[in-house]
């Protein structure tokens, strides 16, 4: 099984091409493909749609299924990296987030979490380990959610991890958009970890978001 920077050198050799060649043709520093292929970083969703039109082939190799249920899925489901980047889409995701093609959502990470305003929650399941081996899923309640083009949108949302061919760790989000009055104060996020669960709750005014104004309230964390 082909960890995903294996996977691009091994398309770049098959194509015969050097490092040098490959960022040139992408616009970018040979450092950057050198870190890419020893898995020190992974490219955006960007440079991944550039890599596979250059190769004219799947960084995913064999997960084309779970991509395809996504972008297939009639609800709202978006697969995303652990850098928030955003893999995959149905187009009910890319109407909530007010996006005109589905490589126009794709350039963006994923909001909320990518925006500096969601510290707080970043912060808590960083500590939770959140997005490390052994999570079984997260669900986070009543979250004011940023889109790309819509404003805020209330949602609960469910995240569940899937292990590419490539070795990499992604979460499939599926999204439920929540009417106005179903509005609260604050935002619960749970994570199952190893049979065990951790919650949090946040005050929504922490956020500091538009039209998200809530009655202060506590926040904790067990488990």
């Amino acid at each position: 099984m082909l960890k995903l920077g294996e996977r691009i050198q091994h398309l770049r050799k098959s194509r015969h091409m050097t490092q040098q060649q490959l960022a040139d043709h992408l616009g970018i520093d040979q450092g950057a493909i050198s870190r890419w292929e020893r898995n020190h970083i992974t490219p955006s969703a960007r440079y991944r749609q550039a890599l596979e039109r250059t190769f004219q082939a799947s960084l995913m190799d064999g997960n084309h299924p779970l991509f395809e249920s996504v972008n297939r899925d009639l609800h709202d489901a978006m697969i995303m990296d652990c850098d928030f980047n955003i893999l995959a889409a149905s187009e009910t995701a890319i109407a909530v987030q007010g996006c005109r093609t589905r490589q126009e959502l794709l350039s963006h990470p994923y909001l909320p979490l990518s925006h500096p305003n969601y510290q707080p929650l970043k912060n808590w399941l960083s500590s939770a380990a959140a997005f490390n081996e052994g999570v079984s899923w997260m669900k986070i309640h009543h979250l004011p959610c940023l889109t790309v083009h819509s404003g805020v949108r209330w949602m609960d949302c469910l995240l569940m991890p899937f292990r590419l061919d490539s070795g990499e760790l992604v979460y499939r989000i599926s999204q439920r958009l929540l009417e106005p009055a179903a509005r609260e104060t604050l935002v619960r996020a749970v994570l199952e970890k190893e049979g065990q669960q951790r919650e949090l709750l946040l005050p929504i005014e922490s956020l500091g978001l538009p039209d998200t104004a809530a009655p202060a309230a506590s926040q904790q964390a067990v488990g």
